[in-house]
């Protein structure tokens, strides 16, 4: 896949992937009888002296092998025993099936008693179905034993020559997550980004097969969890049934962990392609313009959601804007809005808390905050994706000067239909379906709002959102979530920075660092008459930066200095450049290494 998320080998080396192909050893008397029945002699073969039936899926046509007792592939007789009864085997009891994507192998259970079921063995991992599923994942050294028909009635060892999982190399053990939990639920594929609170990861879904993305909060423990917490909630709010979901907010499709007394918790999420800021910089893109008209009007309607909900997100900026092509539409593009890790209520929110280039002037100066910072940030955005001098110059700019420069571009005719974002003033900006409606009106009358104008004034202390704005939406998953970790939903608790004015005392959390003081200023006597060089001064030493502010903002680039590393905690995606990441955290083998010979190496 694109942007770091992995490497496809197969791709990479311009060969074919090898289709999975697989030898069912019968493990009991009833299973030889079944390996030894007429409707079965097409299968037959035998490999290291065991007599056994041998399937493959190199038919690009034929990725399906179905199980029963009438037309199928491999026939299981519904006889009788004296002393065992039945086994009570449907017509079409059970099937194996190849994901196209990803070159797994699924076990699906089709019987009317759901008797399709692994074995334990000590020598694999055992994933068994969900309650809710009626797929597995069949694997090397995962569910290699499995039974079909009541009281496991036919007992087969699945034996590979090649088990497809076409992304994941094979000379070595799959890893299975999550790694704290005995119930697995993924094969770990690779890491894309780091944080100080967690990591991000490409995995395969034991259950449906599929490449999905896993964020793992760690180390669970003062802002850590409250930061974690709130990212988890929040989605959980969105993303608590089909009515709310939205299709420009990343979803959350699973979750592990976060119970009480856990000190981690993982989220799972559809793997992007990338973000923004790598689609831009990395990868040829014909229009900036146009694109940046798609990011505005799917953004805005994800802004709306998340207004409706009483959510600000405080962190709009092209990372977290994360992207997939859009297959109902030729050449274009379906963006969502990732990483909620600072977003709050916005009775709460009135740190400065964020990524400086984007950060509305009521954030930069703790005010208090409505849904109207995101306004401002997406504009900023906007203005990043057109315009290379402001991705060159930002992050070597102070933030009272970035803000005259977004004023000073939201002149522009280029920008009539949306100026009004750049407001220096909150109450000036239009709430996301207001700019929505703005975008199809005719241009709007010379804008009036400057930096000069607004010395002072950065909207009321006011808690409430505009009209079209209120309305807050509780959620079960949310609740049971951060319940689980020993946090109340609607308390201060939940949210960092709500309000307080208390120095930052606590060095455990690097993932932001804290806004230099000589960054600190105010906008008297600043100039409305555009951009200049003036208005790009060097980056002050972090060194010298005092450390007392009780905020928590997110340097962009290398304002201030060279990164730690080149991952990233950040949204699904992966950023390009970081100020710190927490230590490695090394993943342990939870199964045994194991060795294979002759024909079934895999």
């Amino acid at each position: 896949m694109d942007d770091g998320y992995y490497d496809d080998t197969a791709d990479a080396l311009n060969t074919a992937p090898t289709p999975p192909a697989f030898f069912l050893a019968p493990l009991n008397s009833a299973a030889r009888k079944a390996v030894d029945h007429a409707r079965n002699l097409h299968l037959r073969c035998t490999v290291n002296d065991t007599i056994g039936l041998w399937l493959s899926f190199a038919d690009p046509n034929k990725q399906v092998c179905t199980l029963g007792r009438e037309d199928t592939d491999i026939h299981l007789s519904d006889t009788r025993s004296s002393s065992k009864g039945s086994p009570h085997i449907s017509a079409l009891h059970a099937s194996f099936q190849v994901v196209e994507e990803t070159g797994a192998v699924l076990l699906w259970n089709l019987s009317k008693g759901g008797t399709v079921e692994p074995i334990p063995h000590s020598s694999s991992f055992t994933v068994k179905f969900r309650s809710n599923a009626q797929s597995v994942l069949v694997a090397q050294g995962i569910n290699s034993r499995i039974a079909f028909g009541e009281n496991q009635w036919y007992q087969f060892e699945i034996q590979w020559q090649s088990d497809g999982m076409y992304q994941f190399p094979k000379h070595e053990p799959y890893t299975m997550g999550p790694r704290n939990s005995r119930n697995k639920k993924y094969v770990l594929g690779g890491d894309v980004g780091a944080g100080s609170y967690g990591t991000v990861s490409w995995v395969l879904d034991a259950i449906n097969g599929q490449i999905i993305a896993v964020k793992r909060f760690h180390k669970l423990s003062g802002k850590n969890l409250e930061f974690a917490t709130r990212e988890v909630a929040n989605l959980f709010r969105i993303n608590k049934d089909d009515s709310i979901k939205h299709e420009h907010i990343l979803q959350i499709l699973d979750y592990a962990g976060g119970t009480r007394g856990d000190d981690w918790g993982e989220i799972f999420m559809p793997l992007m392609k990338g973000n923004l800021k790598t689609l831009v910089e990395k990868v040829t893109v014909p229009d900036e313009h146009a694109l940046s008209d798609t990011v505005l009007r799917q953004m805005l309607l994800a802004l709306e959601c998340i207004a409706s909900h009483n959510i600000i997100h405080r962190d709009v900026k092209p990372e977290n804007i994360l992207w997939e092509y859009d297959n109902t539409t030729e050449n274009s593009y379906r963006f969502c809005l990732g990483d909620f890790g600072l977003s709050n209520d916005p009775t709460l929110a009135c740190t400065a808390a964020g990524t400086e280039p984007f950060m509305a002037p009521e954030v930069f100066h703790r005010k208090r905050q409505t849904s109207k910072v995101d306004i401002w940030s997406l504009f900023a955005t906007i203005v990043w994706t057109r315009t290379p001098e402001f991705r060159r110059a930002c992050s070597q700019m102070r933030a009272p000067d970035l803000h005259v420069w977004l004023v000073d571009f939201s002149r522009m005719e280029l920008y009539a239909n949306m100026r009004r974002m750049a407001s220096m003033d909150p109450a000036k900006r239009p709430s996301a379906t207001r700019q929505l409606a703005l975008l199809d009106a005719p241009p709007q009358a010379p804008f009036e709002d400057y930096a000069n104008s607004v010395v002072g004034s950065y909207g009321s202390n006011t808690n409430s959102a505009s009209g079209d704005e209120a309305g807050v939406l509780g959620g079960d998953l949310a609740a049971r979530f951060s319940r689980g970790m020993t946090l109340r939903d609607n308390t201060p608790g939940l949210t960092y920075g709500s309000g307080s004015s208390e120095a930052v005392t606590s060095p455990e959390l690097p993932y932001y660092e804290p806004y230099a003081s000589g960054l600190m200023q105010t906008y008297f006597g600043a100039q409305a008459a555009g951009p200049s060089k003036g208005y790009m001064p060097p980056s002050p030493d972090p060194a010298d930066a005092p450390r007392d502010h009780g905020a928590w903002v997110m340097p962009y680039e290398s304002a201030y200095g060279p990164p730690d590393s080149q991952n990233s905690g950040s949204g699904t995606a992966v950023p390009d450049t970081w100020t710190a990441v927490a230590p490695t955290v090394d993943v342990e083998e939870e199964a045994p290494r194991r060795k294979h010979k002759g024909k079934n190496r895999a």
